[in-house]
């Protein structure tokens, strides 16, 4: 479907929503990014999981890319409180080791790999910067951290400065921690970092998709006119 096409679909569907509704996506799309986008490799517990989602969320990072090799990424909903209906979600789980395939994909987008974990060449949060192009967050497991591989592609290496006994934080709180940071960085540097105008059309195509009941046979009746 043409762009111009697409904006038509907008405007008739955003006729079945409330102007609250309306207003609150739009305001939400404003806020949005893929200059920063998370790649979760082999999460198996469903309330990290589910509360890395929420948190991306909550910051405005669009895009998560869930490496599925040895465990199924699982949502609970009890704790997504349904963010994952407003991200996109790009699952690799395909036969075998899906790491690889998984960042070859985004580096070739034009993506960094940054591997939170505490290594020797590694950068301190605060001391991050964002400027030298879009960044791909790599996630491990919650008691082995990322796989060897994940770790030897990875272009940089970032760690959450702590001060007491304990070595790492919790996934989900990690995550938190790094898109917080990371976010209000954005908001507050000349990276162009906001989504442009066909991918808003995009997203908000989905987003009224999965807010009307049947709107597939809306979708239908508008292209038949």
């Amino acid at each position: 479907m043409a762009p111009m096409d697409k904006k038509r679909l907008v405007e008739y569907l955003s006729g079945f929503i409330t102007n609250q509704r309306r207003e609150a996506f739009e305001r939400v799309l404003q806020q949005r990014t893929r200059y920063i986008t998370v790649v979760l490799e082999d999460i198996y517990q469903p309330h990290n999981a589910s509360a890395v989602l929420r948190s991306m969320d909550c910051f405005g990072i669009q895009d998560a890319h869930i490496i599925e090799n040895s465990n199924e990424y699982r949502i609970n909903p009890d704790v997504a409180l349904g963010a994952s209906k407003w991200l996109s979600l790009m699952r690799y789980n395909e036969p075998g080791n899906n790491t690889t395939p998984a960042l070859e994909h985004l580096k070739d987008r034009g993506y960094r790999l940054v591997a939170t974990t505490p290594h020797q060449q590694d950068v301190e949060l605060p001391d991050f910067s964002l400027e030298h192009g879009k960044t791909a967050l790599l996630f491990g497991t919650e008691m082995e951290g990322l796989s060897q591989q994940a770790l030897s592609m990875a272009d940089e290496y970032l760690r959450v400065p702590m001060y007491g006994f304990t070595e790492s934080f919790n996934i989900s709180v990690s995550a938190a921690i790094i898109l917080y940071e990371l976010k209000k960085k954005l908001v507050h540097s000349s990276v162009k970092w906001r989504l442009g105008e066909e991918e808003k059309t995009e997203l908000m195509l989905e987003w009224l998709k999965k807010t009307i009941k049947r709107s597939d046979l809306l979708i239908k009746q508008f292209l038949s006119k």
